[in-house]
């Protein structure tokens, strides 16, 4: 059903029709072009062709379709985006349970009343006001981001909210699955579960409320500081980022994404200028919050507490984002202090910690050293708690740089610290090999079968773009040609790549049918079609030499003639293939006009 969705919405929704809202695009030749929208260029490098369906920005080194675009401009992952370009296409997508989709929309009703309900209390609460107004939040963004108030005891009730949405019409099942309520013991009634706190309310990706946080007002050494929502059919705590729907665009244009661990952290970050601050509280930072965040950038900084869970949430951090190939900084902060202390005090101060924020290595390294004083020791637990975050670095020059690093703070040769780092690196292969239950292997692919592996599906992309590049009337001849050496249709080699694989290389063939004479442009045609042919009959071969090596060491002669027999028409066919320019209709010449 996906596939249908996607069809039909590509037929009915233009590349141009979904990227002009975010992009101003003007004609260049028959493809468009525009400033991209990833970065602050000034000179237009973002290119859109109408005819394949697809953009390829020249400043990021990224392109793809209208759902990979959808997908990166609005942070959300592929059924996001298709959820997006459905609505905005009018296509129906899989049919879903009338009452299910009721009671989804019942749950968004009621917290978008509830979160009205704690706005409205806010201005009636002066302590509510003052609180917020001591923090240094002001009218601007308490309104931004909709923060409220929860009435309860002591000066009010216990079922404060229950009662205002009961007399809206809501049940208290509704409630109770929305996580706005508490059920009692038995034969009692159900009561608010947030009661006199300061209200932040938690919205997803499309910027729609789904829980929320709230901070106890009056002092209270039973309660806790912070009380969350439970997780319930709209909230997976898991895959939500506090502050992301409004961080997304900063993200993107900062480059850099700035983690933070509490609400008012975010809020007070957004309200100095940094827009591109989320918070990872209320849960340990994910695997798929680290992808909502790479999706926008490859830089992360972390300013976390300096208190033990905020240097644990760090190693969290650089744990997955690390091996992701993210670069992870972190602001050294002051013990007692977070970033929303600081930036009322100072927000420039703020502004030079994020400055001279350190990468996570250094920052362990920093934090290690202060916290054992004997050299020997903290030799011993650097090797044992920070190479395994060095030994996570995919990018090899990277993981040197940061050897060498380590082995200047140690006092220790960089062959030292390189030799130690292979074991981590060896250990966590281990561990991944006997989590997918198979046996460990060092033997990696030979060099040349790598390179004939790269080459082969250089060409098969540059083709299944040429039968779309090349003047039309020397396509049959191409497609006809390529159905010969490859087996597959016109149809077929359009669908090898998705849009997201074949880059820039659209717009460069393009160029090059504007720039090169069309001989010259043939001729390259013919060259490449037959080491095309090269390749795959090689791979061909492959199979029949192995039949003739075991036949060989069976002594079957029955087998190795049949082995034989193939290899002489395999390389009759493969002489068949060879082509000139006279599959184009012209001589072969070697001058080209």
């Amino acid at each position: 059903m996906a596939g249908d969705s996607v069809r039909q919405i590509k037929e009915r929704l233009s590349v141009v029709d979904v990227i002009a809202p975010y992009v101003e695009l003007h004609p260049a030749g028959k493809n468009m072009k525009g400033k991209s929208p990833f970065t602050n260029e000034k000179t237009p490098s973002f290119y859109v062709s109408p005819d394949r369906g697809m953009y390829y920005c020249f400043s990021t080194s990224q392109g793809g379709d209208i759902f990979t675009f959808v997908q990166e401009m609005e942070g959300v992952d592929f059924k996001g985006a298709l959820k997006i370009l459905a609505e905005k296409a009018g296509v129906e997508l899989v049919p879903e349970d009338p009452k299910k989709r009721t009671e989804r929309e019942r749950q968004y009703d009621v917290l978008e009343q509830a979160t009205k309900f704690f706005e409205e209390y806010r201005h009636k609460k002066a302590d509510a006001q003052k609180y917020l107004e001591d923090r240094g939040v002001t009218p601007q963004t308490i309104a931004k981001w909709r923060i409220g108030y929860a009435p309860g005891p002591p000066q009010h009730g216990w079922r404060e909210l229950k009662n205002a949405l009961e007399a809206e019409k809501f049940t208290t099942q509704e409630l109770l699955k929305a996580g706005l309520v508490k059920a009692a013991d038995a034969g009692k009634e159900a009561y608010d579960l947030f009661r006199d706190r300061i209200m932040f309310p938690i919205f997803d990706n499309a910027g729609h409320v789904v829980a929320y946080s709230g901070r106890i007002l009056t002092k209270d050494s039973e309660a806790p500081k912070y009380v969350n929502s439970p997780e319930t059919e709209l909230f997976n705590k898991s895959e939500i980022l506090y502050g992301y729907d409004k961080a997304k665009q900063g993200i993107r244009t900062m480059d850099f994404c700035l983690c933070v661990e509490g609400q008012f952290d975010v809020v007070m970050a957004h309200q100095a200028g940094y827009g591109n601050t989320v918070a990872i509280s209320g849960t340990a930072l994910t695997a798929h919050h680290v992808m909502l965040l790479q999706r926008l950038s490859n830089r992360a900084v972390l300013a976390l507490d300096a208190d033990r869970a905020g240097i644990a949430a760090v190693k969290k951090a650089a744990d997955l984002m690390l091996s992701r190939g993210m670069d992870v900084k972190v602001v050294h902060m002051p013990d007692g202090e977070d970033p929303a202390d600081i930036i009322v005090r100072d927000p420039h101060e703020f502004k030079a910690m994020v400055g001279k924020a350190s990468h996570v290595i250094e920052f362990l390294l920093d934090v290690l050293q202060e916290q054992n004083e004997d050299e020997r020791a903290f030799k011993l637990k650097a090797r044992e708690e920070i190479l395994p975050y060095v030994a996570r670095i995919p990018n090899r020059i990277d993981q040197e740089h940061f050897e060498g690093v380590i082995a200047d703070r140690l006092g220790t040769t960089k062959d030292a610290i390189h030799t130690e780092t292979q074991r981590f690196v060896e250990k966590a292969q281990e561990e991944a090999a006997k989590q997918i239950e198979q046996p460990v292997t060092t033997a990696s692919t030979p060099k040349q079968t790598q390179e004939h592996m790269q080459r082969k599906d250089a060409l098969l992309k540059r083709f299944s773009i040429l039968i779309d590049e090349l003047p039309k009337e020397h396509v049959p001849a191409l497609v006809e040609h390529l159905q010969k050496v490859t087996g597959k249709s016109a149809q077929e080699m359009r669908e090898l790549y998705p849009a997201t694989e074949v880059g820039d290389l659209p717009f460069r063939l393009a160029e090059d049918m504007t720039k090169l004479p069309i001989k010259q442009v043939l001729n390259d045609v013919a060259l490449e079609l037959n080491e095309l042919a090269e390749l795959l009959g090689k791979e061909k071969r492959r199979v029949f030499d192995e039949k003739l090596r075991a036949a060989e060491v069976s002594k079957d002669d029955a087998q190795q003639m049949e082995a034989l027999k193939g290899i002489a028409e395999l390389r009759k066919e493969q002489d068949a293939l060879v082509v000139d320019l006279k599959l184009f209709g012209y001589e072969d010449e070697r001058k080209m006009d």
